[in-house]
């Protein structure tokens, strides 16, 4: 549509939370990948050929399940995602077995079906990065620049917003004492 801003990725927040992840790969796009994994509390497996020493040493530290081996088709069968971080080849064929099997694919190279941008948490605030992979640098810089101690608050906010929900029916209203809310928060802020 002419004059509409568009875009090929939608920005998701995936539950990875005991679903079952594939890496493959033992290199520091693995390794990468993996060390972001590990705080999502998902059921990571993972399978190389040969392992770069603090790839392995962190699949040890952390009891991961891992394999020195190269990978086949049926390796896909029941994974919630994978990660193809691996040689070219091996790359590509894993999207395709992925995409057969409808698993979405993170490969290396940033052509999958999915990238992980560059993400910061600090309480219950996650604030997330994209620069389409021109320039995945730019990413931490921004974030580097986000004042993060708002999400110390989102706790005490996120309770208010529930009251003034459960308080005040009227869809127009409650949306103006949200605003308000907001407002009063960000003067507090200013004045501390």
């Amino acid at each position: 549509m002419k004059g509409v801003y568009t875009m090929d990725t939608l920005p998701i927040f995936l539950n990875l939370k005991e679903k079952k992840i594939l890496v493959v790969g033992g290199g520091n796009a693995a390794f990468i990948k993996i060390k972001t994994l590990l705080k999502t509390g998902a059921d990571i497996y993972v399978i190389a050929k040969e392992y770069a020493q603090k790839t392995e040493k962190m699949l040890e530290e952390y009891h991961i399940s891992y394999e020195k081996r190269g990978i086949k088709q049926q390796d896909l069968d029941n994974v919630f995602i994978v990660f193809a971080a691996a040689e070219k080849d091996i790359n590509n064929d894993i999207a395709v077995w992925a995409q057969e099997r409808k698993i979405l694919c993170c490969k290396a190279d940033g052509t999958g079906d999915f990238t992980v941008p560059y993400h910061e948490r600090e309480g219950n605030l996650t604030v997330a990065v994209s620069t389409d992979g021109l320039f995945p640098l730019m990413g931490k810089k921004i974030c580097e620049n986000i004042d993060f101690s708002v999400g110390n608050d989102l706790a005490y906010l996120g309770q208010q917003r529930k009251k003034i929900l459960h308080d005040i029916k009227d869809k127009k209203e409650s949306k103006k004492a949200l605003e308000q809310l907001l407002k009063e928060y960000n003067i507090h802020e200013k004045n501390n």
